[in-house]
């Protein structure tokens, strides 16, 4: 990990996370606060920090704890570069086990209850199909050739799944050699808890932090609610969210990280477990949660569900303020979301916002069908 000033690799969410800033910064101006604000690059992507209200020994000392939580978490969780996951992955594919950081066992815990309620549209065990797309990368556009449908249909036959892993301790092990963990779709979410635990020990009441365009909130901006941006598909900001004490934001899409189809088609990487293929039909998921991790996880779960998927998964996983913007430019959005979200423009909606209840925890993700 590293401070950096600026990335190539993510514009876009670079933008997102300049437009929540400046947001949360107009959010209110009743009262003169101390604000430190800090620039780390891990997990290929920007990590912004804002500290309102703490003294200078305060702000350091957290920041500086963050900096090396973030450098030891890239260490063990990178899917791609040499860490402790790729360790792991390479002993599962030879049919064998290996010892497990216990952030990583965490991580596997956390995810099973998420996978299960989601029926499977998120799946970390899926690293293999996402590496095979080429997205194991922080370059953007991909320019690899993608799997050809063989090489999908053996891997479909396979199905590695993430109740195929077994944990014994600190041992992890899989009974199918095809299960590869990628926990791109739920690793953010749980280091943005993380840091919220670091700021809150150091003394830290009020903050702001981006993974990558993902936000976590503590306390409040100045007096008042932070106010966040949110990312339009089609480009520039689609509007504007409310965050309160202990709040996260947390988006997918295809606008950042993609690949083009042969006819020249945007494939976003966000994957279908059930085909081996980009997921279809959404443009864009955010999804407003006091657990960031579930908030993670489900953004990626209802991108895969896609419109006619969208209220079962919100339901399953207890989500009540969810938005989706589909390929074709139509809005889906829960009453509770619709409640909190100032729009800069109306996509054309398709139906009635769904009620899944007044609050963002619509209840535990479900257990059973």
């Amino acid at each position: 990990m590293r401070r950096a000033a600026s990335t190539s690799e993510s514009p876009r969410r670079c933008a997102l996370a300049a437009l929540a800033v400046a947001l949360a910064l107009a959010a209110g101006c009743s009262r003169e606060e101390p604000v430190r604000m800090e620039r780390l690059y891990v997990f290929g992507t920007l990590a912004d920090v804002e500290i309102r209200g703490a003294d200078l020994a305060q702000s350091s000392a957290a920041l500086a704890e963050v900096s090396t939580l973030l450098t030891q978490r890239q260490a063990e969780w990178h899917a791609w570069e040499p860490s402790d996951l790729t360790r792991i992955n390479a002993a599962l594919a030879a049919g064998g086990s290996a010892a497990a950081p216990t952030s990583v066992v965490e991580l596997i815990a956390r995810s099973r209850p998420l996978a299960q309620a989601s029926e499977g549209l998120f799946d970390p065990a899926v690293g293999g199909l996402v590496a095979a797309w080429g997205f194991h990368t922080s370059t953007f556009p991909v320019l690899t050739a993608p799997p050809g449908e063989a090489w999908l249909q053996r891997w479909r036959e396979a199905r590695p799944r993430l109740d195929q892993v077994r944990v014994d301790g600190d041992v992890v092990s899989s009974s199918n050699p095809a299960v590869q963990l990628d926990f791109g779709a739920i690793a953010e979410g749980l280091a943005s808890e993380t840091i919220l635990e670091v700021l809150a020990r150091h003394g830290v009441r009020h903050a702001l932090v981006s993974l990558g365009g993902d936000i976590v909130a503590l306390g409040d901006g100045n007096g008042r609610p932070w106010r966040v941006g949110l990312q339009d598909p089609f480009g520039g900001a689609l509007g504007s969210v409310q965050l309160d004490d202990h709040e996260a934001l947390f988006s997918t899409g295809n606008y950042n990280k993609f690949r083009e189809s042969p006819t020249g088609a945007r494939w976003g990487h966000v994957l279908d477990p059930r085909t081996g293929r980009p997921a279809r039909g959404a443009a864009a998921v955010m999804v407003l949660h006091r657990d960031p991790v579930r908030a993670d996880a489900g953004a990626t779960a209802l991108f895969v569900a896609g419109p006619s998927g969208f209220e079962r998964a919100a339901r399953r996983l207890g989500l009540g303020c969810v938005l989706m913007v589909t390929e074709e430019n139509e809005m889906m959005v829960t009453t509770a979301m619709a409640a909190r979200v100032e729009l800069l423009r109306n996509p054309v909606s398709l139906g009635p916002p769904l009620d899944l209840g007044p609050a963002c925890d619509a209840g535990p993700p479900a257990t059973a069908d």
